[in-house]
């Protein structure tokens, strides 16, 4: 029995579908499907029912899933510990080191703080062109995580490479106090041709912005600063102002009190175009090693346990 396996498993009994589960855990549904029939071959019992909206666990299922998660945790535990101990003692470099475009080392803070008291990891900003080559010529030994807009419409450009995403978000705007513009459940590109913006700086945050508002040209940015609390400061200035922002930098605004994020609101764009996933490249030549896919899981986790209502209000799909 592999621990990939008892993973699959867990997720299809999570995801209620082999479709969902599929999709979460990065094999085909054909995959996945020849993974659990083996695992109840192996066992000699029936581990799920196939339904027509998705499938249920049987009672041994039901058995088997409590156990599986155990197993998982006690396995990433003994990841943790191997690691920890390998650092402490081994004279050879033993950070794990992942490789970050700007906007997810803008938003990677709180994972690092939570990660490094048990993982030894070190995080290099890098131009997205060079996180895209170092992917490719990665032996699995480190991490190259990116952001990447236009999903699945960029995916041809990478051919060669997985790309594994791990959260989903969605520009919009933010204001205080009083909209800028009428906003229901998503607010229109056009309606913010006279609206006087503020928006990320940054190369990288530009070009995305600029993708963003194709057809609509930003000839009404007023600011533009490469740090998020300038951002938020701004909006403070008059009333009928906003700042390009995206749905998970403002669900790290509010949980962080000293950005003053309380009085703030955000509503994203209607267009498909909006959609940013935020993942890992990998060469499938050369897939993350034990290490570097303990890391993700390890991340996985970490949002889920700390993002678990805005995973659910934007789902990676």
């Amino acid at each position: 029995m592999q621990i990939d396996t008892l993973r699959y498993f867990t997720e299809l009994a999570r995801a209620g579908s082999f479709y969902g589960a599929a999709k979460s855990v990065f094999i085909s549904q054909q995959g996945l499907n020849k993974a659990i029939t083996s695992l109840e071959s192996e066992l000699g019992v029936k581990l799920i029912e196939r339904e027509n909206r998705g499938v249920r666990l049987t009672s041994a299922g039901e058995v088997l899933l409590e156990h599986s998660n155990a197993l998982l945790l006690e396995y990433s535990n003994m990841l943790k510990d191997l690691y920890a101990q390998h650092a402490a003692t081994s004279s050879e470099n033993a950070l794990l080191t992942i490789h970050v475009t700007y906007y997810p080392a803008q938003i990677s803070e709180p994972f690092v703080r939570s990660m490094k008291s048990s993982e030894s990891i070190s995080i290099v900003e890098e131009p997205f062109q060079q996180v895209i080559e170092g992917a490719r010529a990665s032996d699995g030994s480190e991490l190259f995580v990116c952001d990447l807009y236009g999903v699945p419409n960029h995916l041809h450009d990478f051919e060669d490479l997985v790309f594994e995403p791990i959260i989903m978000s969605r520009s919009g705007i933010v204001w205080r106090d009083t909209p800028p513009v009428p906003t229901r459940g998503a607010v229109h590109r056009e309606q913010l041709a006279n609206v006087p913006l503020t928006i990320d700086s940054h190369r990288e945050m530009r070009r995305l912005a600029e993708y963003v508002m194709e057809d609509y040209p930003l000839n009404n940015i007023r600011m533009g600063v490469a740090n998020p609390k300038g951002r938020i400061e701004y909006l403070g200035l008059s009333d009928g102002v906003a700042a390009l922002y995206d749905s998970f930098g403002y669900t790290l605004i509010q949980a962080n009190p000293q950005l003053g994020g309380d009085d703030l609101h955000f509503t994203p764009f209607s267009t498909p175009r909006a959609i940013t996933y935020i993942g890992f490249f990998y060469n499938k030549k050369a897939r993350p090693n034990v290490r570097a896919r303990h890391i993700i899981e390890v991340l996985r986790n970490y949002l889920r346990a700390n993002f678990a209502d805005y995973m659910e209000q934007y789902p990676l799909q």
